[in-house]
């Protein structure tokens, strides 16, 4: 090099520039504004990931937040986001919080608990600020469309799509308002924007709210095979599709529907309970189990794993009571009988009847359920222990008490359901705080 001369110097330095500009520009070629797949090889990467910061444009240039974005402080910006979003919340100043948290998911994208609480911070917390139902639901809409925009940004987390269907699910049919919110759900209330449909965005192909909480549990269980969730025990997680099926059969029957599209629908929650979520396989400390399983399945199981019987039928024991698997096992098989039907069905009518005043046509209906719900009970004597059964019976009890007490009649010291009168006292006072509410 030193014989060089001083031109030939410059000269190979320029070449040398030249050749390293090279990769530079093919791995650092910005992309186009419309395909995403043009640009270098790292812009092809920032769409492949997610990871480009064209979305900054969104929050305020002369704000705070993006003085702290832009001296590499993204953690202290969104804390303070965070903070005004508590500020909004408690000023009802809805609009700001609404476009606040799109400003937090601009700066952390990929921070999972930040999608997680402000999607349930909208449709829990905010929704409960408002006094007309239509109002609630809208908000709940928003928090489960922001969850739903998570998991498309998300796409291989399974807990975003866990999310997105406890809201469509829980939220929608188990809230106070749910007589409302699954209707809403199929005709949505903004009748403007809606023309008395429902909103394409979250029910396209105008399923039940329970049925499509199920879609995203499944779609939560696929990505689940491929990254761990870390929210719950995996088969509580993965159980959650065939519980919607039992959640959408059990709402059915709450709105006093007992035909045979219920019946389908208990049936088919019996299968997916036994044969799907059953069937699956789980990894215990010292076993691989399923809990669909009968004593020959348990002598295999321990031949398999080469272990003592007692090992699989302790771990087995341990899976079912923390799924409730024996209980929806057992619910799911009665609810498909006619005669549960049957049961439901009286005490349904014996209560609307009761509503109407009509008491004398009441109380036959109240006593011949009662009869038909002893029965069910007789069969399947694992259900009286649980709460979601007893509910019913003393419901129906209570009833039939105040028809009696309306009639200035004795109450009979024994009646067909006074062992599950009895043993679930404790129920009692949550349902007369029900009774007092619907003014009976």
């Amino acid at each position: 090099m030193n014989n060089l001369t001083s031109r030939q110097r410059k000269t190979a330095c320029v070449v040398g520039i030249l050749v390293l500009l090279v990769p530079i520009v093919i791995l650092g070629m910005p992309a186009g504004d419309q395909a995403e797949a043009s640009g270098g090889v790292l812009a092809r990467l920032r769409n492949e990931h997610d990871l480009g910061e064209s979305d900054l444009g969104q929050i305020d240039p002369t704000s705070a937040t993006m003085n702290l974005v832009l001296l590499g402080l993204r953690g202290v910006a969104v804390n303070m986001l965070r903070m005004d979003l508590d500020h909004y919340k408690d000023t009802k100043n809805w609009a700001e919080l609404r476009a606040t948290t799109d400003a937090v998911i601009t700066l952390q994208p990929h921070y999972i608990e930040v999608w997680r609480f402000l999607s349930w911070n909208m449709a829990y917390n905010v929704s409960a600020e408002w006094d007309a139902v239509p109002d609630r639901y809208y908000w709940v809409k928003e928090g489960g469309k922001f969850s739903q925009q998570g998991t498309k940004r998300n796409a291989e987390i399974p807990e975003l799509y866990w999310e997105t269907g406890r809201i469509w699910g829980q939220k929608v049919g188990r809230s106070d308002e749910w007589k409302y919110f699954r209707k809403y759900f199929l005709k949505d209330p903004n009748e403007a924007e809606f023309n008395g449909g429902v909103d394409d965005a979250v029910n396209p192909e105008q399923k039940d709210n329970y049925l499509v909480a199920k879609d995203w549990y499944i779609d939560a269980n696929q990505a689940e095979e491929r990254k761990v969730q870390h929210i719950m025990m995996r088969a509580l997680f993965r159980s959650y599709p065939a519980r919607s099926q039992l959640d959408y059969a059990d709402a059915l029957q709450r709105e006093g529907k007992f035909d045979g599209v219920t019946v389908a629908a208990w049936q088919q929650a019996f299968t997916e309970w036994t044969q799907g979520f059953g069937k699956m396989t789980f990894k215990a400390p010292e076993c691989v189990l399923y809990m669909e399983a009968n004593e020959d399945d348990v002598r295999q199981m321990a031949k398999d794993n080469n272990v003592d019987e007692a090992v699989i039928q302790r771990w087995l024991k341990h899976y079912q009571h923390t799924t409730n698997y024996r209980y929806w096992r057992s619910r799911s098989h009665s609810e498909a009988q006619p005669d549960t039907g049957e049961a439901h069905k009286l005490i349904y009518e014996g209560e609307q009847l009761y509503i109407q005043g009509e008491l004398a046509d009441a109380l036959p209906k109240l006593q011949r359920g009662m009869v038909l719900y002893a029965s069910i009970i007789e069969q399947h004597p694992e259900l009286a222990d649980e709460d979601l059964t007893a509910e019913e019976g003393i419901w129906a009890v209570m009833l039939w008490q105040k028809i009696l007490e309306l009639q200035q009649k004795p109450i009979p010291e024994t009646f067909i359901l006074k062992p599950l009168w009895e043993r679930h006292q404790g129920l009692l006072p949550e349902l007369e705080e029900r009774f007092n509410r619907l003014g009976l």
